[in-house]
């Protein structure tokens, strides 16, 4: 079966069914059991830190402590400006977002002092099922973004066409052991078993010693035949 669902997010685009990630999300803890729950991505810098840290304590309390907050800089850089929100350089503002983030999760009120977020005395509510917080996940694809990643988040979600060395090499010169490291995979839709093997297997080759590795699809793909594929690898480099 399958292991986690993530759902993407992409306001302002036409295209997209999904402007807003997080109550979708909602509907799918309210429908199922054990299948963990995530965003891949939130455009972090179009969103309230402290709302973020508010929703996501919710969402992780909706499905008992299944909820994972995937998020990026957004793939719209003059997003901002079109929401009438204040530009500033996205990085920056995704770095102290997230730090936010983990400090509302924390017990106590909280005071933050930064250079895009001013907060005195107030406490979040409610605070995670999972402690000390749901895991974070970044998307990223540049070498520069995923050593971010590997230096303040749980996981990577590699953009597609991208590989993970920088990744790896960033969580390792950060101390953190490769053991707990954590990556997801894009998979390109329609490959034919072949294809998918000869895909996959360079991919979790680059991953030895990594905590897990995870296979997203995209909604076209054809899951039960990549499951069938993809057997003899199930456990390969993790428990996932």
């Amino acid at each position: 079966g399958f292991y986690v669902v993530r759902v993407a997010e992409r306001p302002g685009d036409e295209e997209s069914l999904l402007p807003a990630a997080l109550p979708v999300c909602a509907a799918l803890a309210s429908r199922t059991s054990t299948l963990r729950i995530g965003t891949a991505v939130l455009p972090l810098p179009l969103h309230q830190p402290l709302r973020v840290a508010e929703d996501a304590a919710s969402l992780d309390a909706l499905s008992a402590g299944r909820f994972e907050l995937g998020v990026g800089l957004g793939s719209d850089p003059d997003a901002a400006r079109r929401f009438g929100l204040t530009e500033a350089p996205r990085a920056e503002l995704l770095e102290e977002a997230l730090a936010l983030i983990r400090s509302a999760w924390r017990d106590g009120p909280l005071d933050h002092a930064g250079s895009h977020f001013v907060v005195e005395g107030v406490e979040v509510w409610p605070k995670p099922v999972q402690r000390p917080g749901p895991p974070i996940w970044i998307g990223a694809g540049a070498p520069a973004a995923q050593r971010r990643a590997a230096r303040i988040a749980d996981g990577l979600l590699l953009a597609p066409g991208a590989a993970p060395a920088a990744f790896l090499e960033g969580w390792q010169s950060e101390g953190r052991p490769l053991a707990e490291a954590r990556l997801a995979f894009p998979i390109p839709a329609p490959l034919d078993r072949a294809g998918l093997r000869s895909h996959v297997e360079p991919l979790l080759a680059a991953c030895q010693g990594v905590a897990a590795v995870d296979l997203a699809f995209a909604p076209e793909a054809d899951l039960a035949d990549a499951v069938a594929a993809l057997d003899p690898w199930r456990g390969a480099s993790g428990p996932d």
